[in-house]
């Protein structure tokens, strides 16, 4: 602790470079610094009577990076050391990552195009077994995740509602669209189709989210309970 007292205490400048965050980074690669050191390269200067490293592992102290994204302006100038332009620069950067996080492709489902198109990945069409994938939307209509809810025989499934429900209650989603394919080759809803989807869609109601749609794959196409006013 003394020695890291003296150091944060002198010039960058009268550092060994082997110290030194920028030097690290460009000889072994950013990978190699710690979150402190990360931070020091990303703020750039110390301020009266601390150098960069001491102010950064000071922000740092009893906090992870993720904590410190949380922190507003007004909570950063608290810290003893921070004005409100060393704030700012913080702040920035999380606010930059933020953004990055927010602008990566979404999947949205408008249409029942939209959920066969991404289910094309499944090759549902081609399976010898029935096979039902629940997926699981915000109120956006965006997918939060998929999971294979059951796979059956030749042409019988059995999948329980606890199997459907229970990813959706996780997910604190909103929408659930489910998919299973029919490996005779037809898309047209059986009669045990049509009651099975009817169940899951009132179940639905009573539990607080919406069925969207049900999609049967066939060979050739598809077949969408929401399109056809089944829902």
């Amino acid at each position: 602790m003394k020695f890291e007292k003296f150091i944060y205490k002198k010039r960058i400048k009268e550092l060994p470079k082997e110290l030194l965050p920028r030097e690290k980074a460009l000889k072994y690669g950013l990978s190699c610094l710690s979150d402190s050191e990360l931070l020091a390269l990303s703020i750039g200067q110390g301020t009266k009577g601390l150098n960069v490293l001491g102010l950064s592992d000071k922000i740092l102290r009893g906090r992870t990076l993720k904590e410190l994204k949380d922190l507003k302006v007004e909570d950063l100038m608290k810290i003893k050391g921070i004005g409100k332009a060393k704030a700012l620069q913080i702040a920035a950067i999380f606010e930059i990552l933020r953004r990055i996080e927010n602008d990566e492709e979404k999947v949205v489902f408008n249409s029942p195009e939209d959920v066969y198109n991404y289910i094309k990945k499944e090759s549902l069409h081609r399976e010898r077994q029935e096979k039902l994938i629940g997926i699981y939307t915000n109120t956006m209509n965006e997918l939060l995740d998929e999971k294979t809810i059951a796979i059956g025989s030749l042409n019988v499934l059995s999948a329980k509602p606890r199997d459907i429900f229970f990813p959706a209650i996780q997910l604190n989603a909103y929408g659930i669209i489910l998919i299973h394919n029919h490996p005779g080759g037809s898309s047209k809803p059986s009669k045990e189709d049509i009651s099975f989807t009817e169940n899951v869609r009132d179940l639905a109601f009573k539990l607080g989210f919406e069925l969207l749609d049900h999609i049967i794959v066939g060979k050739k196409g598809f077949f969408s309970f929401s399109r056809e006013g089944l829902l």
